[in-house]
């Protein structure tokens, strides 16, 4: 499947995904203070739809420690069907699926967070990946849903009562902030 250039979200992106995708685009709402949404990517094509979605947002790293740590921090929401692939490469994990690493995680510990995804409580275990990122994954409606932070020591912002809206229905109007589009989604 194609994965399409990422692109600031506006309303027009909102519209498409709402049409196209057979995967939610999940958003953190509210978002945390002084985050923007810096980017939307989707894998799919016109056959099949919208098989995997990835939302960037992007804020002050609340989890900054000394000089040296960034400023920022980055969030990737990943939803995305089982085999695609997108999150593994964005989580840095190095497989397709996150199954046989899931599997022994769950069997080595209780989930690692616990975020709300339209309104289910769905837990998250954390794998290992690239050394710079946190990567939580779990399963929500159905697909695989991935949490992906950058810095990794910001990887508790996973853990900080974060609840998901799915952008093909969020059940109110969003006005969401954009920022500009964050060089993670290439």
């Amino acid at each position: 499947m194609p994965l399409h250039p990422a692109r600031v979200l506006d309303g027009a992106q909102m519209r498409e995904v709402a049409t196209s995708a057979k995967v939610p685009a999940w958003l953190p709402w509210p978002l945390p203070p002084d985050w923007v949404v810096t980017g939307l990517q989707r894998v799919g094509d016109d056959r099949e739809g919208t098989v995997a979605t990835v939302l960037a947002i992007t804020g002050p790293n609340p989890f900054r420690a000394s000089r040296s740590d960034p400023l920022t921090a980055e969030l990737l929401v990943v939803a995305e069907q089982p085999g695609i692939g997108l999150g593994p490469r964005l989580g840095g994990t190095g497989d397709i699926d996150p199954g046989p690493a899931l599997t022994a995680a769950m069997a080595e510990s209780s989930p690692h967070a616990t975020v709300d995804a339209g309104g289910h409580a769905i837990p998250l275990w954390c794998l290992d990946g690239a050394p710079d990122r946190a990567a939580y994954v779990g399963e929500a409606a159905s697909v695989w849903l991935w949490l992906i932070v950058l810095p990794a020591a910001a990887g508790a912002l996973a853990l900080d009562g974060l609840r998901l809206v799915d952008l093909r229905d969020p059940g109110h109007p969003l006005d969401v902030p954009a920022g500009a589009l964050t060089p993670l989604l290439r």
